[in-house]
């Protein structure tokens, strides 16, 4: 095991920014109330405090779900919610022992663990979620990538976004520090007012700004899932002593998670679940709906081990991250699965149970 840490530098914490999922701009900083529904469940049981890190974005949508439907209360959870407005300042409270996890986007997590941190994974909240975005006399331009070339893009570093586009550009045979002029902003608001302003001709955003870019009068040059394929984004992490100390308030946490999954993927719940998110996240409805149910953010407890193990090398390849290495042994993908078999032993015909089943085995076996 590598040396532990209590946390990391503050140069890392600074050089990881905003980076991540980012949080929505004026977002709800204090933890709802849960519904009156969830107050009446397991009032008998004693419940395990469980303290969960996260940006407010509606990127992490299962949590609010989880929250305001009872589940983590079903699970035995008494699960409190500590908002961020960075990834740094996120993972440095799971390493410190403050939270008993926390979601900040994929890059800024691989990057704290090549650097010493003790962390694992072992779920996920958010895959795919951000876009390149244009004024409209550039987007049939930039449609093809090498069209890049000579262009200035606006991005936050190590956010998901940026490690796809990058990685798009390195596949494409483009050297994005000579042919490319990037430059790295402090927000996803900044990254739109550059574009809006003519001080970059592309900028690299994600949920719920990409549906603000829009309603900015930009136009969307394509989703991160055009450049990459199912990849991802928020991941649930973890302090390694602590999870390997605790396996059943994890199992407990994720079946907590997947039932918010399958709660969400109900269409005769959409109503129900905007309004859990919106009580979170401070943007508007329509950014909420067309966010979680307009096709382009994937929103899934999978730890999703493939798309991780994929994001790596592609850190590697764009100089983000230095040694290539196996981290397999890091993404704990049994405990989701013993999470999703108990649900499954307790209903066994429920056809959402048994296609995650499936999409398990596709993603981390």
């Amino acid at each position: 095991m590598k040396k532990r840490l209590v946390v990391l530098g503050t140069a890392l914490s600074l050089t990881i920014g905003l980076a991540g999922c980012n949080s929505a701009e004026n977002t709800a900083n204090t933890t709802q109330p849960p519904t009156e529904q969830a107050e009446n469940n397991n009032q008998s049981q004693e419940l395990i405090d469980f303290a969960i890190g996260h940006l407010p974005t509606t990127g992490h949508s299962l949590y609010y779900i989880a929250q305001e439907e009872g589940y983590f209360k079903e699970e035995g959870l008494n699960a409190t919610f500590h908002p961020f407005s960075n990834s740094g300042e996120g993972i440095n409270a799971v390493i410190a022992g403050k939270l008993d996890v926390g979601t900040f986007g994929t890059p800024a997590p691989l990057t704290f663990e090549e650097q010493g941190a003790d962390i694992v994974f072992l779920g996920g909240q958010m895959g795919t979620g951000a876009g390149v975005v244009s004024k409209p006399n550039l987007l049939h331009e930039l449609q093809d990538i090498n069209n890049f070339k000579g262009k200035k893009v606006a991005t936050v570093k190590l956010a998901t976004g940026d490690v796809i586009l990058r990685g798009a550009l390195y596949e494409a045979g483009i050297d994005y520090e000579k042919d490319v002029t990037i430059i790295e902003m402090n927000s996803p608001a900044d990254v739109i007012m550059a574009v809006k302003k003519g001080e970059v001709d592309a900028g690299v955003v994600w949920a719920p700004f990409v549906e603000k870019a829009k309603q900015e009068g930009l136009e969307i040059v394509k989703y991160s899932q055009e450049y990459a394929e199912n990849h991802v984004c928020c991941r649930i992490i973890a302090d390694e002593k602590r999870f390997d100390e605790n396996h059943e308030k994890y199992v407990k946490f994720l079946k907590a998670i997947i039932k918010a999954e399958r709660f969400e993927k109900d269409e005769a719940n959409k109503q129900k679940a905007i309004e859990d998110i919106k009580k979170y996240v401070d943007v508007d409805l329509e950014i909420i709906e067309k966010d979680i149910y307009g096709g382009y953010v994937d929103q899934s407890a999978d730890p999703n081990k493939k798309a991780i193990l994929s994001m790596r090398d592609t850190m590697v390849n764009i100089g983000y991250l230095k040694e290539e290495k196996d981290i397999s042994d890091l993404i704990h993908v049994e405990t989701y699965k013993e999470a999703l078999d108990q649900l499954i032993a307790a209903e066994p015909n429920d056809p959402f149970y048994q296609e995650l089943l499936v999409r398990f085995q596709e993603n981390n076996l």
